[in-house]
């Protein structure tokens, strides 16, 4: 065969697959949709992955059914998501540590935004930094000239590497320069059991669980992680409040499709998601869960991922993300 022959039937074998794909796409969704959720049922992510799940049932006239395939704080799920068919019908609800995990792991894992497009980011929710009552601290300045005195003896507990009560510390210990020492557990509950015996001085709690403990007495609430108060407990301080803006952090709660998904279908999904965080029903649902709705479409999503990835990029070149030890 000729090398025009060959060239024109690759050319031909390409055209056909854009018209497959491109028919695909027009006639999506015709069958239920898969949103898989990296953490177990009844947490955070799931309960956002469900609110996520209606609406887009509802926007797109096809049931989404939700898959819990917890592991490695959502590496099992978000793995899953990558390999994928890019059809539209797989899709992550993603977290936090879907972002900086592979910072943290370097070469030996791909870049979020390698193997998944964004769709869109449905919320955000600070995490609030408890201490133990024993500790004697009454602010974070407190607790940060605490650690100055102390160097290298004041520990906070994480539901695991990667994390957002992980990252949150991190943070916190650079911009207030001290030095902590990370006590990573296997999920929050047992983190939160070893705070409040006060094995570890202190933790950056979610909401719910961190500010139901404080009103009880059982630990201090310091300070919230984002930029504004939290409306559910104006009277603790956000972090930049407290002297140290640098730390403000914030978890995120994003729906992600394998690469190469067609465009078409991300932005079909992304308007579906974005129209429906702005009606009032689903923000009341989203804050009912300590979660403030967003509304990013996927190129929104998308610039907000590759800032907060250069983000965590600069603190790992700081050895700023290494150093832990099991709990």
């Amino acid at each position: 065969m000729q090398r025009r022959d060959i060239l024109t039937g690759i050319a031909g074998t390409t055209m056909l697959g854009l018209a497959a794909r491109t028919a695909r796409a027009q006639s999506y969704p015709n069958r239920p949709i898969r949103l898989v959720v990296g953490f177990a049922p009844g947490g955070p992510t799931d309960l956002i992955a469900r609110i996520a799940a209606r609406t887009m049932s509802a926007a797109l006239g096809q049931t989404v059914v939700i898959e819990n395939r917890p592991g490695a704080s959502g590496r099992v799920a978000a793995s899953a998501v990558a390999r994928a068919e890019p059809d539209g019908y797989t899709l992550l609800t993603n977290v936090l540590a879907d972002m900086v995990g592979p910072v943290i792991e370097g070469d030996t894992r791909e870049p979020l935004l390698r193997s998944l497009a964004p769709v869109a980011l449905v919320g955000t929710a600070p995490n609030v930094l408890v201490v133990h009552p024993s500790l004697g601290a009454g602010s974070v300045r407190d607790l940060a000239a605490l650690a100055k005195a102390r160097p290298g003896t004041l520990s906070y507990a994480s539901a695991g590497i990667g994390t957002a009560s992980h990252l949150a510390g991190v943070l916190f210990a650079a911009a207030a320069d001290i030095d902590l020492i990370h006590v990573p557990y296997n999920g929050t509950a047992a983190a939160q059991t070893d705070l409040l015996t006060g094995r570890v001085s202190m933790m950056f709690d979610n909401l719910d669980n961190g500010l139901s403990n404080a009103a009880a007495g059982k630990v201090k609430a310091l300070a919230v992680t984002s930029p504004s108060r939290w409306h559910a407990a104006p009277d603790v301080p956000t972090i930049g409040e407290a002297g140290f803006p640098t730390a403000e952090m914030l978890s995120i709660f994003g729906v992600m499709a394998p690469a190469g998904t067609p465009a078409v279908i991300i932005e079909q999904l992304g308007s579906a998601l974005v129209a429906a965080s702005r009606e009032e029903a689903t923000r009341r649902s989203l804050l009912t869960i300590s979660i403030e709705p967003a509304s990013l479409g996927p190129a929104e999503y998308r610039r907000y991922l590759e800032t907060e990835t250069r983000r965590w990029e600069a603190l790992a070149a700081q050895g700023r993300l290494t150093g832990s030890r099991a709990g």
